[in-house]
């Protein structure tokens, strides 16, 4: 363990690669026809952030062999892929890890000056680094990634 009971981080696997865009249904149709990628799933969702302002999302998930690609569009309200939209347009927005302990994990790496974005105590959390490259982190436990997977449809409602 390094100084100060930190350790360093080593996720085994990578679960999923997520992606912010301006229109998912022209995504999916571009790389479905270049890639091949599908078929896909499909989820609506929102909430309300640490402010209290609510906001909508639509999401869309496929896989390429073990690993999820997860496309988000922000449909109403600010979502954190929205500030990504805004700066930089559409593109790589975060990696998702499965990890054993979520809140062992966010007191770890924001010990060592990770900046805690939203978390969700227990189930999941995003973590900006602060390393160079703009990575963004989402740690889930799998009890997480099970409900949010049994929830997702085949197509919109």
């Amino acid at each position: 363990m390094a100084k100060g009971g930190t350790y360093q981080f080593r996720p085994k696997t990578l679960d999923h690669i997520s992606f912010a865009v301006k229109d998912i249904g022209k995504v999916i149709e571009a790389w479905s026809s270049m890639f091949g990628m599908g078929p896909w799933t499909f989820r609506d969702g929102g909430g309300t952030d640490v402010e209290g302002h609510s906001w909508k999302g639509r999401f869309a998930y496929t896989f390429l062999g073990p690993v999820e690609i997860e496309l988000i569009q922000p449909v109403e309200g600010k979502m954190l892929q929205s500030d990504l939209l805004d700066t930089w347009g559409e593109g790589l927005h975060h990696l998702g890890f499965l990890v054993d302990d979520v809140e062992k994990e966010i007191a770890n790496l924001t010990a060592q000056g990770a900046k805690l974005l939203l978390n969700s105590e227990g189930y999941w959390a995003y973590l900006d680094p602060g390393t160079p490259g703009g990575l963004v982190l989402e740690l889930m436990s799998r009890e997480w990634l099970a409900k949010r997977r049994r929830h997702l449809v085949k197509e919109w409602k």
